[in-house]
């Protein structure tokens, strides 16, 4: 039997069949021509759940929260060109945040660069310094042996992006014309049509042994009876990670300094040995000698605080970084990196035969009683007036939002403030960032992506800036009526630069760092038919958010702030930490 086809179409089957085969179940496309093939077969796959995005940066963010909230690959599609350039934000983000991407590019044939040929660049290995694989698939051919080590390629891929190397693969796909669907330029027989069916595919989790060296260098220290410390930075940490920290931690009598982005202040049973204020303790030089670590293990990305870098190296501790890929998330280099999962290293500890003793019980103890009380100062200082500021907002925010939420926190202040202000809740919220390569750009899209998988409401917190950085992503949010309620706190600029030293120089700072935008994001925001309204009060924001779980459409709720009363607001609460903890011995 002999059959009449369209070898691009042909070739994007194959493609498409053996990813849906794999387990891929959601694709973002941004139409183009020369992806006509591959988009048409995405058309016709039912097991493949399609978002069209005009933007294809907006289209990579999306689909980078989609990746994020269902922890499997998302297929991300573009035509040739700039097109493709467009993608590189969220590439970068899905390398360092370790986020499955696979990134199909279309390109045009080989013969045609360097020709001046129209929409027509080097795409070869584009984005080389952040991806776990790369493969040029040539022109589209009915060869057999091309076919089964295309199909390879394609089971590689997916096998490095899911599980082996998780992050962003690339597969560059040249077609030639002609781009109908009804056009035919080839007769494929039995033995092709047999090759082209997709493989089956599995993957055996490998469990690997913890490095017996640095776990040998680890004991040593933890038997010696020191005091240590276990750190967290962001992640996405699962209900037994938390459950294996707490009893890693009380067996040993460790506090735990966890970035609120790791979620772990957010949970309905409390972590005991969490001291949910050491952003604010740590500023104090006085707190070395009330604790001084020396063991650190760390677990997550580096942490939003550059004041616990500080506050190590004044300790100059032993530290240790837990994590399964055996990425150093430690810019001194100095630390030992121990290649396991989390889970299995924490469990292995929780069954050793040795444990704390009374010197690092007086330790945690001692922190315990200053976070109780530095806990008292925050509240007294930040809602101390009706008046509006950033960090206050923050706290109101977490307390107004239902258990189980999704909360995306977007990076610049609003990071910052979460993780230097906020307490520990006992309500289970699902905390999302972008801390990968911590940009600005896409982080609405991003959550939208993410919001579009949850049955639980999902929240937005974001700045100004990075609001308007990513304002095409509001097509997404009308185009699928996606509930997301966006907490857009604007502040009229760059407030984050207020805490450099550069804003001590006015006329600069004002002009190259501020830049307010003064836009009306009222207008804006109404002009994609997406429901606004301003926030005024602290009455507003809980009675708002609290019934904004029921929406069924994205809402952007504005609370408009003075980033220098903000500042202030933050300068006066740290002072009045730093007199308590050095005053904390005579007490």
């Amino acid at each position: 039997m002999q059959i009449k086809v369209n070898r691009n179409y042909f070739w994007s089957n194959v493609f498409i069949d053996q990813l849906v085969e794999c387990g891929v179940k959601y694709a973002c496309v941004s139409p183009g021509s020369r992806n006509t093939s591959i988009t048409y077969s995405i058309s016709q796959n039912q097991n493949i759940k399609s978002f069209v995005i005009v933007d294809e940066r907006s289209s990579g963010f999306f689909a980078l929260g989609l990746a994020k909230k269902n922890n499997t690959p998302v297929l991300l599609v573009t035509t040739s060109g700039t097109a493709t350039a467009e993608l590189y934000p969220a590439i970068i983000e899905a390398y360092q945040n370790r986020v499955p991407l696979i990134i199909a590019t279309a390109d045009r044939p080989e013969y045609l660069k360097n020709s001046g040929a129209n929409q027509t660049i080097n795409q070869e290995n584009l984005y080389k310094n952040h991806i776990r694989f790369f493969y040029d698939a040539g022109l589209p051919t009915l060869k057999v042996n091309a076919i089964k080590q295309f199909k390879k390629n394609i089971l590689d891929a997916y096998k490095i992006c899911s599980n082996d190397n998780v992050g962003p693969v690339h597969f560059n796909l040249p077609f030639e014309k002609p781009l109908e669907p009804n056009s035919f330029n080839a007769v494929a027989d039995e033995q092709i049509i047999k090759s082209a069916l997709p493989e089956s595919f599995s993957i055996t989790l490998n469990k690997k042994s913890i490095p017996e060296k640095s776990i040998e260098q680890l004991n040593a220290l933890l038997k010696k009876n020191c005091c240590g410390l276990i750190t967290v930075g962001p992640g996405s940490f699962s209900e037994k990670f938390a459950a294996s920290i707490e009893n890693f931690s009380a067996k040993f009598a460790l506090p735990i300094f966890a970035d609120a982005s790791s979620g772990l202040s957010f949970k309905q049973n409390r972590i005991t040995n969490l001291i949910t204020n050491f952003e604010a303790i740590i500023r104090s030089e006085n707190i070395n000698n009330i604790f001084s670590p020396k063991i650190n293990i760390h677990f997550g990305r580096t942490v939003t605080s550059n004041k616990l870098e500080d506050f190590l190296s004044r300790a100059n501790c032993k530290r240790f970084i837990v994590n399964q890929f055996g990425d150093m998330f430690d810019s001194s280099k100095k630390s030992i990196v121990i290649k396991s999962n989390e889970e299995t290293f924490l469990e292995r500890y929780t069954k050793s035969s040795f444990d704390f003793r009374d010197k690092a019980l007086q330790s945690l103890n001692k922190l315990k009683q200053i976070d109780f009380e530095v806990e008292k100062i925050k509240f007294s200082s930040l809602i101390s007036s009706d008046k509006l500021n950033e960090p206050a907002i923050l706290l109101k925010i977490i307390e107004a939002i239902p258990p189980n939420s999704n909360l995306m926190i977007s990076n610049s202040v609003p990071i910052r403030d979460l993780d230097f202000f906020s307490s520990s809740v006992s309500k289970n919220i699902n905390v999302y960032q972008n801390r990968g390569a911590s940009g600005i750009d896409g982080v609405t899209s991003t959550a939208l992506g993410i919001c579009s998988q949850s049955k639980y409401p999902t929240y937005l917190v974001i700045g100004d800036l990075s609001y308007y950085y990513d304002l095409n992503s509001l097509l997404i949010a009308k185009q699928y009526k996606i509930p997301l309620i966006i907490i857009l706190i604007n502040n009229n600029g760059g407030a984050i630069f207020r805490f450099l030293p550069i804003s001590d120089y006015k006329n600069v700072f004002e002009k190259y760092f501020l830049t307010p935008t003064n836009l009306s994001f009222k207008k804006i925001t109404e002009a994609f038919e997406i429901d606004y309204k301003e926030l005024k009060s602290y009455k507003d924001i809980l009675n708002h958010l609290k019934v904004s779980n029921i929406r069924k459409t994205t809402a952007v709720y504005e609370i408009k702030t003075n980033s220098e009363y903000s500042l202030n607001i933050r300068k006066k609460y740290w002072k009045k930490v730093n007199s308590y903890v050095k005053n904390f011995e005579v007490l």
